[in-house]
């Protein structure tokens, strides 16, 4: 039986990392397809709007992933301490992972699209928005009120992904607990 083309996937994939160590714009569909080990002519046959179409099924592949992670964890009946530490011991692992080469591909992606790439615009904001709307629910589920979960949720996305940026910037991991710690302050004054 023939093996299905991966190319697909495989340059997703390949994206992703690229995404996540060097941004949007610091890549170039030469490198992704040399990377991905995808055949030139597939390129366009999977992502006929070339590389924002590329960027925008990796911020909604991973949007959705990520959400889902973070309506897994509020569904587990932890509380919101343990909630956030379990976070940003996760986003810890994955700049240690990378040695920290890289960071969040949302972020890496946000900070370095342009005006014109209206697709990219859409995802990004949709994927916060759900990230956002996870953290929200999980401290509203754990007693704080709607307006403070949101204020919350908020400041939770930013410094998570402030923590990415630090963590690749010092090439440690203390932001990401710096950034637990400040989440737990907040939560306890917020709630």
């Amino acid at each position: 039986m023939a093996k299905v083309s991966s190319a697909r996937e495989d340059m997703l994939a390949a994206a992703s990392n690229l995404f996540r160590e060097r941004g949007y714009q610091g890549i170039g569909i030469a490198e992704l397809l040399e990377k991905s080990r995808a055949p030139r002519g597939s390129l366009y046959f999977h992502f006929p709007g070339g590389k924002e179409q590329i960027g925008a099924e990796v911020i909604n592949g991973f949007a959705t992933r990520t959400a889902a992670r973070f309506r897994e964890l509020a569904a587990s009946g932890i509380d919101l301490d343990t909630f956030i530490v379990s976070v940003f011991k996760t986003t810890a692992k994955e700049s240690k992972a990378c040695e920290f080469h890289g960071s969040c591909p949302i972020a890496a992606i946000a900070a370095g699209f342009g005006a014109d790439d209206k697709l990219l615009a859409v995802a990004i904001k949709d994927c916060f928005a759900a990230w956002e709307q996870a953290i929200a629910d999980a401290a509203q589920a754990r007693g704080m009120n709607e307006k403070n979960a949101g204020i919350f949720a908020s400041a939770f996305l930013a410094s998570m992904e402030g923590a990415f940026v630090l963590s690749k910037a010092q090439r440690s991991t203390a932001p990401h607990v710096n950034a637990s710690r400040a989440m737990q302050a907040l939560a306890t004054a917020l709630s």
